[in-house]
């Protein structure tokens, strides 16, 4: 009940001055772990000097225990319409298994729109992720870690805008609003969104399916609603 007391307060008290505010809401039933209940929300304050921030916080708890609390800040250059630069550190507890990941993850976008119907993209970049053992910790690790991995991250996908209020999306991706995965641990995604005009809601339902390449099974499902403000 805490988690989620604490979570409704966070929320409330972001949507007061919010320039643009993520509300997120997920079960996902893991192949090895137990099944988790998220929530999420990303904050987009105005931009500074051209510069577009967003920050993000997570909770994620099973039946029984708080299993995940997570936070992120991105920093994001449009160089030109359909291209910008991002750079993003996250940093991730694991609860249960005493266990902290801090990620940096370094991105090139490229978004087109060759029809006004029709857009798709293409983001890739290169993470490195610095992991600490023994005991959670809410400070990200910038040094001193007791492991780091590094690798490319990749984000593509397609997005049909069908009317005014109802547009689909479908992706393959190895990262997402906070979490980073491995290069052989991509998910794909499918989603149909709905914006309520004249009102600037926008409602997103999703699945997603993670697989483990090279072992051929699946690693997670997950399906969510997203609320923008």
């Amino acid at each position: 009940m805490f988690p989620k007391c604490f979570l409704f307060c966070f929320l409330v008290s972001l949507s007061l001055f919010a320039s643009h505010l993520s509300l997120d809401g997920r079960v996902e039933v893991q192949n090895t772990f137990r099944d988790l209940t998220t929530f999420t929300a990303l904050y987009n304050p105005d931009p500074v000097l051209g510069v577009h921030f967003k920050i993000g916080a997570r909770l994620s708890n099973s039946t029984r225990d708080l299993e995940v609390f997570s936070y992120a800040l991105t920093a994001s250059l449009p160089l030109f319409s359909f291209f910008e630069t991002s750079v993003r550190l996250s940093n991730e507890n694991l609860l249960n298994s005493t266990t902290a990941q801090t990620h940096w993850l370094f991105l090139a976008k490229l978004n087109l729109t060759p029809f006004s119907f029709w857009k798709f993209f293409i983001h890739g970049g290169w993470y490195k992720r610095n992991v600490r053992l023994n005991k959670p910790y809410l400070l990200p690790s910038i040094v001193g870690s007791s492991f780091s991995e590094h690798d490319f991250a990749v984000d593509f996908g397609t997005e049909i805008l069908w009317n005014e209020s109802i547009s689909s999306l479908i992706k393959v991706s190895t990262f997402e609003e906070i979490s980073v995965y491995n290069l052989n641990n991509p998910f794909i995604q499918g989603q149909v969104s709905y914006s309520a005009y004249p009102t600037s809601w926008k409602w997103t339902l999703y699945s997603r399916y993670r697989l483990l390449l090279g072992f051929g099974r699946m690693d997670s499902f997950t399906a969510g609603i997203n609320l923008e403000l």
